[in-house]
């Protein structure tokens, strides 16, 4: 029997080796798995677990700091909405931002429109603009980045010619005025 199994190992002694050496990975393998990457995965499960109490915790704000914090945001935005005077200014700031964006402005049409809560005008301008892709990206990022209080409703995007590379931009904005105070 001791001879059949040196002959044995004689035969598959590169086989054998193979499986040593997996064996010996494998628990290389479970001693790092338990020594450190166990204790690691406690640590952010509790690391976890913290911020989340936190994060439970910090929308509790006190009412007086709520209300104080509600009527900064709201001075903030009235700021940003101007008087119904200055509706030049900002149909040029409009104008102006597609010059600077390299793009041509089409035909402008407006409707007023009365706001119902609050004492509030607010004109639908719809127009297109044209020009290259990159140009029409930067005038539509203009317009988000307005002081003004300035919404935009849709916006449309249209390619004419395959080969020219001129795209048309369908806006649809709604400025908001202040009565005058």
């Amino acid at each position: 029997m001791k001879a059949y199994m040196w002959e044995i190992v004689r035969q598959k002694w590169v086989l054998l080796c193979i499986i040593l050496v997996l064996l010996l990975v494998n628990l290389a393998f479970g001693i790092v798995y338990s020594s450190y990457q166990l204790p690691a995965l406690a640590e952010a499960q509790t690391k976890w677990s913290d911020l989340r109490r936190k994060a439970a915790t910090a929308g509790q704000v006190d009412a007086t700091a709520l209300y104080k914090q509600a009527s900064a945001d709201l001075d903030t935005l009235k700021a940003r909405i101007p008087e119904k005077r200055h509706y030049a200014r900002v149909l040029g700031d409009l104008y102006e931002a597609a010059a600077t964006s390299a793009v041509e402005v089409g035909t402008v049409s407006y409707k007023p429109l009365q706001g119902k809560e609050e004492p509030l005008l607010s004109y639908q301008l719809s127009f297109s603009v044209t020009g290259g892709y990159a140009a029409v990206k930067s005038y539509l990022a203009d317009l988000q980045n307005n002081p003004e209080l300035i919404v935009i409703d849709m916006v449309a995007f249209s390619k004419n010619d395959l080969f020219v590379e001129k795209v048309t931009m369908e806006l649809r904005i709604t400025v908001y005025l202040r009565e005058w105070t």
